[in-house]
């Protein structure tokens, strides 16, 4: 299903709905007017954060023949950064096999990288994108035919592979964005046909130089009236075209590692964009049609550059020769109604199409020359030129240096040379410096949020890990799991005045995106407190991970906790428990919900699991040291002809690490009807039980359906602290 890229893809468009995400709005609006301030001392000059961080550059080195070259080392290589000379202190090579079969070889280290340096992905990352806007059907059809090779003879399973289109109408759109499950990227290339195309602006600049061209005729006036009309809103596309791509790039500056695009196009035609001239049909008036847009001609250079500066390089297919073997009468056609040519008219029937100033062809190769890849000039020939892409890819370098950097958004120029002659580099042309999230565009902001919720390599978050846990169990019949995360106060205090939103993510086995829940809220109920954050989602059975995002929308400061769960399939007959909640005393926990708005979601919390949130608090895992006991919570349901369950329940806490039994005492503290569920509490102590890991197992047994049922926990005892 396509997946709008503006708001950003699928579950962006859900992330990103409701008010917040515009920059304004992020910056907590506009300040006072200076004239209606007071007068004021002299201003110091700006002053920005300055952090000391590793750099990491993806650098290809071929021969002069084109092939990679393996064998250099770290001093072999010479870097600059903004024309200043750099020590390259980190060095890693890499070769990425095409066979699926062939687990590509591991990197070579010559320095080992600090603690904190950055993480690369494992395998290469590409972007396959099909330009509707500028294309055919033919093109399109050849160029799906290219991917689907390139998934089954390129790309290795380390490999992360997302799938966009651009079309004149609807924009840019992301069908599946950067993941190693390759089956549903086929899955996407297979329903990619001609029906995606829609308003082929390439079409409009082919029949406008037709008309110039045309010598005379009844209509020619009328005509090119007409055509001067259809072009100008061909430039109009063309610039959308341009700005849209160009917001991609600004965005993807925020994705590490070198981004890799295979772009399947007839480009923007150059004699849009730079003008057009045969030399033999044009007069005086056709002057200025000829010369070009400097506006689109600023703007493309531009997009280039963008690329070029977020590290992706373009490999462009080009599609126009798919779609050269024109239907026999078509030129008769085409040429009779414009009435453009008699019978005796001596005229080069492709001429148009073969003088590559009004093709795409110029646009295209620029694309690659400036971001380092390379254009091919025939679709047709894909499987050579994909073996190509392979050998521009498959083996590179890492270089790694220590820059100052500052959160002023600057862009440093990066050049990479080696010392060894015959050798041509190829890396990106510079990086920029990060800037205040306030200043993020709105695209920028949702690939932000994007990369929080589908990496764990996430960045900008919250300098704390955030626990979680899942609590599965089942009402009527349907199978429900509950998220709980716990965000402690060191890190609420660090919330701004803005809105923060809660973003709860639950991934499928193959890791799909099967429910999104979100919610914004306002930060002052929320600072400087220590936060239970639940959501809940009705889910069939299966193995599922979760993942929640907490996001300040002035700072972008971010928490993201994650785990993994298993939901059980509800029992039409017999006892179902569902998993004990720990609760341990603590105060001043705020207990904060996030409800999905379907109408098959979960209920509140407090349904299945009830308990006193100012006075117990949720056990992630760890019972605090110093505790008595713990308290636990079990939701139990009978189906089948008894509705109301007579109950007796044992403990068992066994040691996780020698398998021992540990003796325990636990009783029945209180029982509470809700609806059809049981809900039974037990009261636990942990007073003289070794410090470790440990499963909590509850047996239960329905004394009048005479049904048994398990279900079990993992808990940690804390050492005492010692200060020591």
């Amino acid at each position: 299903m396509k997946k709008p890229f503006g708001p950003i893809v699928g579950i962006m468009a859900v992330l990103a709905a409701g008010p917040g995400l515009s920059p304004a709005a992020a910056a907590g609006g506009p300040g006072p007017s200076p004239q209606a301030q007071a007068p004021q001392p002299p201003a110091k000059p700006l002053q920005y954060e300055v952090n000391v961080v590793l750099k990491l550059l993806q650098v290809h080195v071929t021969d002069k023949k084109g092939n990679p070259v393996r064998d250099l080392t770290r001093e072999d290589f010479v870097v600059t950064d903004n024309a200043q000379p750099v020590t390259v202190t980190d060095f890693e090579r890499h070769v990425v096999e095409p066979s699926a079969e062939a687990a590509p070889a591991a990197p070579t280290a010559e320095v080992p990288a600090p603690a904190s340096a950055p993480v690369l992905p494992a395998g290469r990352r590409f972007f396959l994108l099909f330009d509707f806007a500028y294309n055919n059907v033919r093109g399109v059809q050849k160029a799906r035919q290219a991917a689907l090779h390139f998934l089954d003879a390129i790309v290795s399973p380390e490999d992360e592979v997302a799938v966009l289109t651009y079309a004149a109408v609807g924009g840019l759109a992301v069908h599946e964005y950067l993941t190693t499950d390759h089956a549903s990227v086929r899955k996407v290339l297979e329903a990619i046909g001609h029906a995606d195309i829609k308003g082929r602006a390439t079409e409009i600049e082919d029949y406008y130089w037709r008309f110039v061209q045309s010598t005379g005729g009844p209509f020619v006036v009328n005509l090119r009236a007409e055509a001067d009309a259809n072009r100008q809103e061909s430039r109009g596309m063309a610039q959308k075209y341009m700005l849209t791509l160009t917001d991609l790039a600004r965005a993807l500056r925020l994705v590490g590692g070198e981004k890799n695009f295979i772009l399947f196009s007839t480009g923007i035609p150059s004699s849009l964009i730079y003008g057009y001239a045969t030399g033999n049909v044009f007069n005086r008036s056709d002057v200025g049609r000829a010369s070009g847009d400097e506006v689109l001609r600023r703007q493309n250079e531009a997009m280039y550059k963008e690329f070029g500066a977020a590290g992706c390089a373009f490999y462009a297919f080009d599609t126009r020769e798919s779609a050269k073997e024109a239907a026999l009468f078509a030129y008769d056609e085409e040429t009779f109604v414009m009435g453009s040519r008699a019978l005796t008219t001596a005229i080069d029937p492709y001429n148009v199409f073969k003088d590559d100033k009004a093709t795409g062809l110029n646009s295209l190769k620029r694309f690659t020359d400036l971001t380092g890849g390379k254009y091919y000039s025939n679709i047709n020939m894909y499987e050579r030129n994909l073996d190509q892409v392979q050998a521009a890819t498959g083996a590179y370098y890492v270089l790694g240096y220590s820059i100052n950097e500052r959160w002023d958004g600057a862009f440093h120029e990066v050049k990479v040379e080696v010392k060894r002659k015959g050798c041509e580099v190829r890396t990106q042309a510079g990086y920029f410096n990060p800037k205040p999230f306030a200043e993020y565009s709105d695209l920028e902001k949702q690939l932000h949020l994007f990369d929080l919720a589908l990496n764990e390599r996430a960045f900008s978050r919250l300098p704390v890990d955030v626990p979680m846990t899942t609590l599965s169990y089942a009402v009527d019949g349907i199978s429900r799991l509950e998220a709980l995360a716990g965000l402690p106060d060191v890190s609420t205090v660090k919330l701004s005045g803005s809105p923060v939103e809660i973003v709860a993510l639950f991934f499928d086995s193959r890791g799909k995106v099967i429910e999104i829940v979100r919610e914004e809220t306002a930060a002052g109920a929320l600072r400087g407190r220590n936060i239970t954050l639940a959501t809940g989602v009705t889910l069939k059975p299966g193995d599922y991970s979760c993942r929640m995002v907490i996001r300040d929308l002035g700072t972008g400061a971010s928490a993201v906790a994650s785990t993994r769960a298993t939901v059980s399939k509800a029992q039409l007959a017999g006892l179902q428990l569902g998993t004990p909640l720990l609760l341990a005393p603590g105060t001043g926990v705020l207990l904060r919900e996030t409800r999905g708005k379907k109408a098959e979601a979960a209920p509140p919390l407090g349904e299945a699991y009830p308990y006193d949130s100012a006075i117990f608090s949720p056990v992630f895992g760890t019972v605090p040291a110093g505790a008595a006991g713990v308290r636990i919570v079990i939701p139990c349901t009978v189906g089948g002809v008894v509705k109301q369950p007579e109950l007796a329940l044992s403990v068992r806490l066994v040691d996780a690490v020698t398998g021992a039994q540990v003796p325990v005492l636990a009783a029945i503290a209180g029982r509470e009807a809700k609806g059809p569920l049981e809900v039974v509490t037990l009261e636990m102590g942990t007073t003289g039980i070794p410090p470790g890991t440990y499963y909590l197992h509850v047996y239960a047994e329905d004394r009048a359906s005479g049904s048994l049922a398990h279900t079990f926990a993992t808990l940690t005892i804390a050492r005492p602290y010692s200060f020591d």
